[in-house]
């Protein structure tokens, strides 16, 4: 995967997390802080999976920040790709 790439699903990971839960939202901040509970996390894998063509196993729950979300979403287009 190139830093093209990288950077467009970094990208669609803002505007996706800006549009759900408003503000603009750092890489470093938590995703509870930002409004991710519970249901919020299922909506956002569904919306993970359709949006990058990817699985997204129980993993997903130890993602704590904006930066690992994006790292592990990579990461997944990465292995989806080998």
């Amino acid at each position: 995967m190139d830093s093209t790439e990288h950077q467009s699903i970094r990208v669609q990971i803002f505007e996706y997390l800006k549009k759900v839960c408003g503000g603009s939202p750092r890489g470093n901040d938590s995703l509870a802080m930002i409004g991710i509970d519970s249901v919020a996390m299922a909506e956002l894998t569904f919306e993970l999976e359709k949006r990058f063509a990817i699985k997204i196993d129980d993993d997903i729950l130890d993602v704590d920040t904006v930066d690992e979300l994006i790292q592990y979403v990579t990461h997944r287009k990465m292995a989806k790709t080998k």
